[in-house]
């Protein structure tokens, strides 16, 4: 038995530290936005109601507004019922006016894990923020974090987080970029991903160029694409995983290597893919299509100065002379980029 006690001891003193929250007690915020108006930062959120009668829960607004960042995340509570609880939060929606104006300020306040929570995510809107909000609130209760989550595992929306964008503002080597959501005809889409200088909001990224930065970024290598070839054709496939190889040489000239796996959905029409000469042709068009495309976006980034594809980081793991700012004044505007694409076609869909 008294091998034991001390065991028991702890399990007491474990337990007497926990603080107990109740499901139906208190409001779990779900999804928040973020505008400002003025002088006035304006906070729109959501949260699960839980209705004894029904087994899915549905999603309830509050809203509050304050002179500083976090004081409308305090207001909340003010406006609530409960109390508001922002752990577990899955989602934050920023407008773009909010970004050029604050986005330094909201980096400081997640640093400082006064809002942070493992698995959020954040996006950048064009709209308001709380027309994002308003639009999830006939949607099921995780609609908004699994259609983030669904286009970032399978489509073309680079993978980030409150992580990545905290390391990437306060971090050197690679710029700031964030997945942008919209509304198309009253619903929801991941549509292109801007990406910043500093506390600059620099550039907007066509879904297109969303995955070739996805490419040249993420771990995983998965997307969508369709493009025309002549006055009718289409080519619409997926990637469904790939690998790459980016090499910086002392002389300026990045090689960008990237082995990718398809899947057919369109093809264009006489072309099947069964003929080892239409095989090798389609191969051919796909890869001259990823090679100048990626290349021109490159080009894109140099000639606004912005990196979201971290060559700066890949050249400060290489060299122990590496500073920031003379990187990106002198090498990262002379850099000379070839883009290598290898095409594997796994499947070719029905009827090729």
């Amino acid at each position: 038995m008294k091998k034991h006690l001390p065991a028991l001891l702890c399990c007491c003193l474990l337990a007497g530290c926990a603080q107990t929250r109740i499901v139906d007690r208190i409001n779990i915020i779900q999804s928040i936005g973020v505008d400002v108006e003025g002088e006035t930062y304006k906070i729109s959120a959501s949260y699960p109601t839980y209705i004894k009668t029904s087994q899915k829960p549905s999603l309830s607004p509050i809203s509050a507004e304050s002179n500083v960042i976090y004081g409308g995340f305090t207001a909340l509570t003010a406006k609530s019922s409960q109390p508001v609880e922002i752990g577990q939060m899955r989602t934050l929606v920023i407008s773009d006016e909010f970004a050029g104006k604050a986005i330094s300020e909201l980096a400081g306040i997640i640093n400082r894990e006064t809002i942070k929570s493992s698995n959020a995510t954040l996006v950048l809107t064009k709209q308001s923020a709380s027309s994002i909000i308003a639009a999830t609130l006939k949607k099921p209760s995780f609609f908004l974090s699994e259609l983030i989550e669904q286009n970032m595992v399978h489509g073309n929306t680079p993978i980030t987080n409150y992580h990545s964008f905290v390391d990437q503002y306060y971090g050197e080597g690679q710029d700031v970029y964030l997945p942008v959501i919209g509304t198309d005809r009253g619903s929801l889409r991941l549509d292109g991903v801007g990406v910043f200088k500093g506390d600059e909001l620099k550039l907007w990224l066509t879904n297109e160029e969303g995955l070739y930065l996805k490419l040249l970024a993420d771990k995983a290598l998965t997307g969508e694409y369709d493009f025309k070839v002549g006055p009718k054709g289409m080519y619409s496939f997926r990637i469904l995983h790939g690998k790459r190889k980016i090499t910086i040489a002392h002389n300026g000239n990045v090689t960008i290597a990237l082995r990718l796996f398809l899947e057919f959905r369109e093809l264009p029409n006489g072309m099947d893919v069964r003929n080892r000469r239409d095989l090798h042709e389609a191969q051919r068009q796909i890869e001259a299509e990823f090679a100048a495309a990626i290349k021109a976006m490159l080009v894109r980034f140099q000639k606004n100065g912005v990196d979201p594809a971290g060559f700066g980081e890949r050249c400060r793991q290489q060299d122990r002379r590496y500073g920031e700012q003379a990187f990106y004044e002198k090498t990262y505007p002379n850099l000379n980029f070839d883009v290598k694409p290898k095409i594997t076609i796994l499947h070719a869909g029905v009827g090729h």
